[in-house]
């Protein structure tokens, strides 16, 4: 075993020294018992914003992320939803006991292009600046990947690890890359007698960690983990925002008759239905359509989407129909309808992919030329009458997914526009 051993119960009084001018860490897991590491990687970030210093830590365990249960939070959008699909990682940081923290967020099938985006390496060069703290918990594969370079890198692992590992062999091409190995994040200073581990209640550092004064919490509103910069190609980081001073009250007027309260109707708003249920994927438009009639029967909002698969551009593409339940506005309500359909028996239990697929087309229904939905389902086309005035088609991850389908309302003479799926709620 290598590396400074760092006691769990020691955290709170080495980690933030150890950090001091890094401005990027690898917390690294060498151990099977990921639910201790991943504890322990919750503990570090908390040691590490111990004094006050502006630390993000950002789940990119993208295979089996568990870091959101170990800080209590349900599944949520993260870091994927963010490079992927241009969430706001505004609206993905969650501050929790003064850590910001990013979940892994949606499921991808791109976790290399992920890792090396070269966004990582503009946001180490923010947190630099800032002498903020970007703490990154993934694998040694994952590392070996990164764009970015870190100042450190700490091994998670109960009672040590092995050099001669295969997970040793990556740390160590890690150090060859230029990583520092900071230290190794263990249960105790040396291996007991058992050397099964056991995970500790999430959010455990430390009793002296206990015993520190609260300090006062950030308002969201003015702090998250990372805002939009030009400068740094727009990705900007941690900032703290001033506090407000306390708008003094205005004495009401003396003797002035009080009036009778009158209840003001609140202001509609938009919800964005951006996340939805994929139940299936058929090669033939005609048992898409039958399960698409099946859910409308019984009251769910089914899209059959056409998408093109292979060919390479060369025109010779296989169209696979994908079958969508739903619109919702966020992961977990997703998540939920999915149960919904489970416990109805409107598809298996297990059954259900849920994914942000934010576009349809849309046509219009008013005029005399208005499009009909029985019409455009003799074409093979299922339309959702959406509102009043439109008709929604589809439902895409992406813009050029709806190529497909553009192309058969060309076809068909209908004029489409794509549009992010929008509700408005009262």
């Amino acid at each position: 075993m290598t590396g400074r051993p760092l006691p769990r119960s020691r955290l709170d009084a080495l980690v933030p020294s150890l950090v001091t001018g890094q401005a990027l860490i690898a917390l690294v897991p060498a151990t099977g018992d990921l639910k201790w590491a991943a504890g322990a990687a919750w503990d570090v970030a908390r040691a590490a914003a111990l004094n006050g210093r502006r630390v993000a830590l950002v789940d990119l365990w993208l295979e089996h992320p568990m870091l959101h249960e170990t800080v209590g939070l349900a599944p949520t959008e993260g870091i994927v939803d963010a490079f992927e699909y241009d969430v706001s990682l505004t609206k993905a940081a969650h501050e929790i006991d003064h850590v910001f923290f990013i979940a892994a967020g949606a499921v991808t099938a791109h976790a290399g292009d992920l890792f090396a985006n070269p966004r990582w390496k503009k946001l180490h060069g923010g947190f630099k600046v800032e002498d903020a703290l970007l703490i990154l918990f993934l694998s040694a594969g994952a590392l070996a990947r990164l764009s970015a370079v870190p100042d450190g890198l700490i091994v998670l692992s109960p009672d040590g690890y092995e050099p001669e590992s295969s997970i040793g062999q990556g740390i160590a091409a890690a150090m060859e890359r230029g990583v520092p190995l900071l230290g190794v994040v263990r249960e105790r200073w040396t291996p007991g007698p058992d050397t099964r581990s056991v995970a500790p209640p999430p959010g455990r550092i430390s009793a002296s960690a206990a015993r520190r004064p609260a300090r006062r919490r950030t308002r969201p509103v003015v702090i998250a983990a990372t805002l939009v910069a030009g400068a740094a190609g727009g990705w900007g980081l941690l900032v703290r925002g001033a506090e407000r001073a306390p708008t003094p009250a205005r004495p009401a007027p003396a003797h002035t008759p009080r009036a009778r309260p009158v209840a003001a109707a609140p202001a509609p708003h938009a919800d964005s239905l951006s996340w939805t249920v994929q139940l299936a994927a058929y090669a033939g438009l005609d048992k898409a359509l039958a399960l698409a009639d099946r859910l409308n029967a019984q009251g769910v909002t089914p899209f059959v989407t056409p998408v093109a698969i292979g060919g390479g551009g060369r025109g010779d593409a296989t169209v696979w129909y994908r079958v969508f339940a739903g619109a919702y506005p966020t992961r977990d309500s997703a998540l939920s309808a999915r149960a919904g359909l489970w416990a109805r028996q409107l598809t298996d239990r297990g059954q259900g992919d849920v994914l942000r697929a934010p576009y349809s087309l849309a046509l219009s229904r008013q005029g005399g030329g208005g499009v009909r939905t029985d019409r455009l389902r003799a074409r093979g086309i299922a339309a959702v009458a959406w509102d009043s005035a439109r008709l929604l088609v589809g439902a895409f991850e992406t813009p050029e997914q709806a190529t497909v389908l553009e192309n058969q309302l060309k076809r068909a003479g209908v004029s489409a526009t794509l549009v992010t799926r929008m509700t408005t709620t009262p």
